[in-house]
């Protein structure tokens, strides 16, 4: 993915304007700081940071990989079930085999997209067994640059937890787990339990529309809650498209949270608006 460029008061302002730009969390960016910026001496020589930003890269697929493309598969998550496969495709290992087989020894053929597919759904799968649920663990896409499993089944809440906070925290770790035998090269790695993330991405959008038609209505800002830098990004994405009103994230992590202005009317925090709507720190 290209580089964007983003700026704030400060690095880490800056920094946490490209991941609302992106979506994505800190971990599954690499940043360079191009200007630290300096603070100004009565009003004057005020200079902001600059960082730029890209989700980080990962190595290319092995010519085997690229050759069998993409899989549908699911792994059953019910003790003593199978994994089901299609009819071309090798036998996979068993569970146990996967969770407990150490990283690959130097000089062995690193695994392929799908092999390491496989190894996310043994791990979820097992993670439902620890949880004592039973439901499929599917892979939703595979492709170069991002692995999305789905999660399916019978309350299965649980592992969802307020504002996705456990969703949230099974997705990073399954991400750590596979970066712990592939490396940084395992791209982007997406964990969806129940079709949860979906349905909270249309009644954000839904949401986004209504603060900023009460925004532009009345000229006062709308301060939402908390939210993570991908839920974030829904609502900037959407207010985007509205005439008339912006966007601006505030607070630090865990707790950074979007305002909706009206164009035109003074930030409160003192920001200045660019053309498009959006804050320029």
């Amino acid at each position: 993915m290209d580089w964007i460029e983003t700026t704030g008061r400060t690095v880490e302002e800056a920094r946490e304007q490209a991941l609302d730009v992106l979506g994505v969390e800190d971990a599954e960016v690499e940043f360079e700081v191009l200007d630290e910026g300096r603070a100004s001496f009565l009003g004057f020589g005020r200079r902001e940071a600059r960082v730029r930003a890209r989700l980080r890269p990962k190595l290319p697929m092995p010519k085997r990989d690229r050759r069998r493309g993409r899989r549908n598969r699911a792994v059953d998550a019910r003790p003593g079930a199978g994994t089901r496969r299609d009819e071309t495709e090798d036998a996979p290992m068993n569970d146990e085999q996967q969770t407990a087989e150490a990283p690959a020894a130097e000089g062995t053929p690193p695994l392929s997209r799908v092999e390491l597919a496989a190894r996310a759904q043994a791990f979820l799968a097992g993670l439902m067994q620890e949880f004592g649920l039973t439901g499929e663990v599917r892979v939703s896409n595979l492709d170069d640059e991002e692995m999305s499993l789905d999660i399916e089944g019978d309350g299965l809440g649980v592992l969802v937890g307020p504002r996705a906070s456990v969703l949230n925290a099974i997705q990073e770790l399954t991400r750590s787990v596979l970066q712990a035998i592939a490396g940084e090269g395992v791209g982007r790695v997406a964990v969806d339990v129940a079709g949860y993330r979906e349905r909270r991405r249309v009644a954000l959008e839904r949401f986004a529309r209504e603060q900023a038609e009460v925004a532009l209505t009345t000229g006062e800002e709308r301060v939402l809650e908390p939210m993570s830098a991908a839920d974030r990004k829904v609502i900037h994405d959407v207010v985007a498209e509205i005439d008339g009103v912006g966007t601006r994230s505030e607070g630090e992590e865990p707790d950074r949270y979007v305002v909706i202005f009206r164009v035109g009317v003074a930030p409160s925090a003192a920001e200045s608006v660019d053309a498009a709507g959006r804050a320029v720190d």
